[in-house]
């Protein structure tokens, strides 16, 4: 599993964090207990828990030590090697690094212990209870980041001639387009309103979405799904910000909604989207996730409709296969994918929040589709979870912390369906935490 091309693979990951820029290194020297590079003329060893306790570490049954973050911000779990205490030691030869700063992180970033699991949840997803996040507490903190961070450190000291580019902190919000239209029919409409009350009791949203659904007959684009794809967008070029929105174009199931992605107000829709220096991407449907020709054909109609090259892509309710997906992707000419979440827990799902690429685990080498790790969404947070506003908005801000100290992107995911549905929840979470963030 560990092979010297997996291990050089997180090495260059951790790397291009720290540095904030991609640079070339050589391995020097592979064992079972360490793997050597050449950067800039420096040789950095770099020790490793060998392959019994590696396994452990795998299962959440390794015993962790922790250290101080860079910065003292926390205190963050490692495995140190030999007892030592220092976090590293130089000699004339070269910088040797005391604690095991790769295993970890290779875990989180290949997705091996979801690769190598049959546990699933009821829509074919990898738990997160079974996931090495659960296992060592691992949710709400970037890992992969805070290693970057602490070898940036390192490389301060002892190679001052190597230079360092910090990263600037960023938002991305990205919108999945499930439905277009929440009344699409009198049937429909009764059900989905009745719904409402039911789940939420909230009588003034249930009477706005009446409201709505009187303008609707005169005016489709007045329906609150619909206006919530504008409102996104508004709102967004309002803070600076540059969202990426991602429509579907499947057929009719019990979990997509099959609606027209050639439909003639989306039209002004895209030219907005557009004009605005934003993105379209694509939404696979449910069944997208395992089926490349699906996902062609899919692919196919957004481009279609749009005009637009299709590079950027979110799979429908996460559903990914380690195994299968982002093969499945990249053959489909996805350049940049934006799935890797957990639906029922925010957080450091891959352990970091800076943009990589993926590791194919099969092939032994990195994939050419890059991850944009997803931080929130909304239904984790007031569906999953059931945060308050309060509750929602510190952990936002706790996230947000986190990030802003390794350079990283916040990728916040915030559907349509949810601007004037959860009217509250959009104003006092959403819209306060882009104001707070910028």
């Amino acid at each position: 599993m560990r092979t010297e091309n997996a291990l050089k693979y997180t090495i260059d990951t951790i790397l291009t964090v720290a540095l904030g820029y991609k640079i070339d290194c050589d391995v020097y020297n592979y064992s079972e207990k360490n793997i050597e590079i050449v950067l800039e003329n420096e040789n950095i060893n770099f020790l490793i828990c060998e392959t019994d306790d590696f396994q452990e570490l795998l299962e959440g049954k390794l015993n962790l030590s922790s250290v101080s973050a860079f910065d003292n911000y926390s205190k963050i779990p490692v495995v140190k090697m030999n007892g030592e205490e220092n976090l590293y030691k130089r000699s004339e030869s070269k910088i040797t690094i005391n604690f095991d700063l790769i295993s970890l992180p290779f875990i989180l970033l290949s997705g091996l212990d979801e690769y190598l699991s049959e546990e699933r949840d009821e829509y074919d997803r990898f738990p997160y209870e079974n996931s090495i996040c659960k296992k060592y507490d691992l949710a709400k903190l970037p890992l992969t980041d805070e290693y970057a961070m602490l070898l940036r450190k390192i490389i301060q000291v002892e190679c001052p001639d190597i230079d360092i580019r910090p990263r600037s902190f960023t938002i991305t919000p990205t919108h999945d387009i499930d439905d277009i239209y929440r009344f699409t029919g009198p049937f429909k409409a009764v059900k989905s309103i009745l719904g409402q009350l039911v789940n939420t009791g909230n009588i003034r949203e249930v009477l706005l979405a009446f409201r709505f659904l009187i303008q609707c007959f005169s005016d489709k684009r007045k329906d609150p799904y619909f206006k919530g794809i504008e409102k996104l967008l508004e709102d967004s070029r309002a803070n600076g910000l540059k969202s990426v929105f991602f429509f579907m174009a499947g057929n009719s199931s019990a979990f997509d909604s099959g609606y027209d992605i050639y439909d003639e107000n989306l039209k002004e829709v895209f030219r907005k989207i557009d004009a605005s220096g934003m993105t379209s991407g694509i939404h696979p449907g449910f069944y997208t996730f395992r089926d490349i020709d699906v996902l062609n054909e899919q692919i196919r109609r957004v481009t279609g409709a749009t005009e637009k090259r299709i590079t950027h892509s979110r799979q429908h309710y996460l559903r990914f296969d380690r195994r299968k997906t982002f093969e499945n992707l990249e053959e489909a000419g996805i350049q940049t994918d934006y799935t890797m979440g957990f639906a029922e827990e925010e957080g450091f799902k891959c352990g970091t929040s800076h943009e990589f690429h993926p590791y194919d685990l099969k092939n032994d080498r990195p994939y050419k589709i890059k991850e944009k790790p997803l931080i929130a969404m909304d239904v984790t947070l007031s569906m999953y979870k059931k945060y308050s506003v309060s509750d929602a908005n510190k952990i936002l801000e706790t996230l947000s912390e986190r990030i802003k100290r390794t350079g990283g992107d916040f990728i916040i995911l915030w559907h349509n369906a949810y601007v004037y549905r959860e009217v509250e929840f959009y104003n006092k979470v959403y819209l306060e935490f882009l104001k707070k963030s910028i």
